[in-house]
This record gives C-alpha cells, sequence and structure tokens, in this order.
C-alpha cells in the first residue's frame, strides 16, 4: 500500500507567529545578540506578523512574503528599507525551517540602484568643527562629538560607548569596546582631535568611568537623543544636512583623497572585510583623478627630464 500521509498527523504541534517569534528572540539572546540586533529582529517579525494573513508559522511561504512585500512597496515604502526587513525575516524563517515549525525557502533582496550619499563639504566642516562661542554644555559636547567622528570615522553606536578611560593621551591612541563585529579595537589618536578633547574635558567634571560623550544625567547618551541634538547643532551653524553616519563617509573620502591605503583604511573603520572599504574606493574615486598628472610618477619624472 501506498502511503502519503503519515498517522495522527493531528498531533503535530504548529507554532504560531507570534510563538515562533518569541523562541527566535529567546535564541538570539542565548547567543548574547547585543541588545539593537534583539530589536531590530523582534521589530521586524512583528510587523510582518501585522501584515499577513497567517496565524501559524507554517502558513507562511514564498507567496505569503512575496504578497507582504508587494503591499510595502504599493504603500511607497523605499527598497533599501524593504531590504533591511527582508535580511531580519530571512534569519528568522531559516531558525524556523532549521527546527521544522515551517517549510524553508529562499527569497532575493530586492534589487535597487546603488545611491551615493554626498559626504560633508569642506565649508560645511568648517562651520561644524569651529570652537564654541557660547557656554552651552550641550553644544560643547556636541562639538566635540562631531570632531571626533571627522577624526576617527567610528560608527555612532561605538563613540556613545566611549568613556573617558579609554582615550590616552599620553600613548595617543582612543580604545575601541564596542564595535561591530564585537573586537575590541585601538586606534590612534591624531594630533587635532587630542586638542579638542582635551580642550572638551576642561568643560566639565569628568570621572575616569564616564561616558566621553554622556546624557545630561551622566549616563549613556541615547542614540535617538544624540542625533536630536546633532540635528540642532547642525541647523543652528547653517549646516542642511543631520546625518551622524554620513561623518564615516566623509572621513573614508578624504581619507582616501589624502592618499591613504585600503588595507589602512579598513583597519581604521573596522571593517571585516575589504569590501565595504573598497565601495568608498570605487565612490569616490572619480575625484582622486584631480591633479592626478601633477602626482602621478610618469608625468612627474618626464617633466624633471624635460628640464634637464
Amino acid at each position: 500500500m501506498r502511503r502519503t500521509v503519515i498517522m495522527n498527523a493531528g498531533d503535530i504541534e504548529r507554532i504560531t507567529l507570534q510563538e515562533a517569534t518569541e523562541r527566535f528572540i529567546k535564541h538570539c539572546k542565548v547567543r548574547n545578540l547585543k541588545p539593537e540586533t534583539l530589536k531590530y529582529y523582534n521589530e521586524d517579525c512583528g510587523y510582518f506578523a501585522a501584515h499577513v494573513d497567517a496565524e501559524y508559522i507554517d502558513e507562511v511561504n514564498h507567496d505569503v512574503l512575496e504578497d507582504f512585500i508587494f503591499q510595502e512597496l504599493e504603500q511607497g515604502k523605499k527598497v533599501s528599507s524593504l531590504n533591511t526587513r527582508i535580511r531580519g525575516l530571512r534569519v528568522f524563517f531559516n531558525f524556523c525551517a532549521e527546527r521544522d515549525y515551517m517549510n524553508g525557502f529562499k527569497y532575493a533582496l530586492l534589487k535597487q540602484d546603488k545611491e551615493i550619499k554626498e559626504p560633508y563639504t569642506d565649508a560645511e566642516l568648517k562651520r561644524l568643527l569651529a570652537r564654541p562661542r557660547s557656554a552651552s554644555w550641550v553644544e560643547w559636547c556636541t562639538w566635540a562629538a562631531v570632531n571626533y567622528m571627522v577624526g576617527t570615522g567610528n560608527r555612532v553606536s561605538t563613540v556613545l560607548c566611549v568613556k573617558v578611560r579609554d582615550v590616552n593621551f599620553s600613548e595617543n591612541t582612543i580604545q575601541l569596546t564596542m564595535v561591530k563585529n564585537r573586537k575590541q579595537q585601538i586606534i590612534p589618536l591624531s594630533k587635532a582631535l587630542k586638542a579638542v578633547l582635551k580642550d572638551y574635558l576642561k568643560t566639565w567634571e569628568s570621572n575616569y568611568d564616564d561616558y566621553l560623550f554622556p546624557s545630561y544625567e551622566g549616563g549613556q547618551l541615547a542614540r535617538r537623543s544624540f542625533q536630536d541634538s546633532l540635528a540642532r547643532y547642525n541647523a543652528a551653524r547653517g549646516v542642511s544636512k543631520t546625518s551622524a553616519h554620513l561623518f564615516r563617509h566623509t572621513y573614508a573620502k578624504n581619507f582616501i583623497l589624502a592618499g591613504g591605503g585600503m588595507a589602512q583604511l579598513q583597519c581604521l573603520l573596522g571593517h571585516s572585510t575589504l569590501d565595504m572599504t573598497r565601495h568608498y574606493v570605487n565612490i569616490y574615486g572619480m575625484e582622486l583623478q584631480k591633479d592626478y598628472e601633477r602626482l602621478n610618477p610618469l608625468d612627474t619624472f618626464l617633466k624633471r627630464a624635460a628640464n634637464c
């Protein structure tokens, strides 16, 4: 006799989307993922569950996800935002498929044009890096943070975790204890940034264990609060751009234009691979053509030979 269905099929446990999400988040906590990552996964799973017509996780398949993506696109959602959500959902679905809560399936990211974000210009940096003239501590703190980001290229999440003790003025180094790849890193402290931080630390009574850029209460400054302070700071100085991450692009661009090497930039930015570093080089590569003939060894040699 040909058997196509198992006996007692009704006894198989079916997991709701809510239950699957709870188990997934628990698994992520056991893996000691960062709070930001847990929040990201939780929001993605919750949003998906609230916008699809499926109660159980085993009802989710390629067509269900595609219908969800189509609805989001129809509502005008950005492709970049949707790809971010798809990445999170794929991790969730893989977790469920590995535990036989559902049948696994593959779903590719949506195709999108590479967006080139214009870094801060020299004129804008001149305004933003200028020493404050007011007695506002918030302005001084934001000023120092802007100088720090321009001088290090650190991610905002890393900047807000730096403590006073991490800055070694005698060794001219900064120890980064919270980076994206979770590997502690030591980066150089430039002469200009050293002067700025020393000037800034004179404006408040800091302790060894204090955050370098703290909140009003002295604790860790929230990312949203920092972004709001930066937006007000930039606007007050006549700069329309408000992105904190844009300072990272600005750092990479100016490092490349100054002749910095790709491998060195990779280490300074804390990239796990050269892929993202190469992306910066590709974006700003055309600007390397400025004064290229003046700097190119062949051109300079021929000019010297002609003058001999």
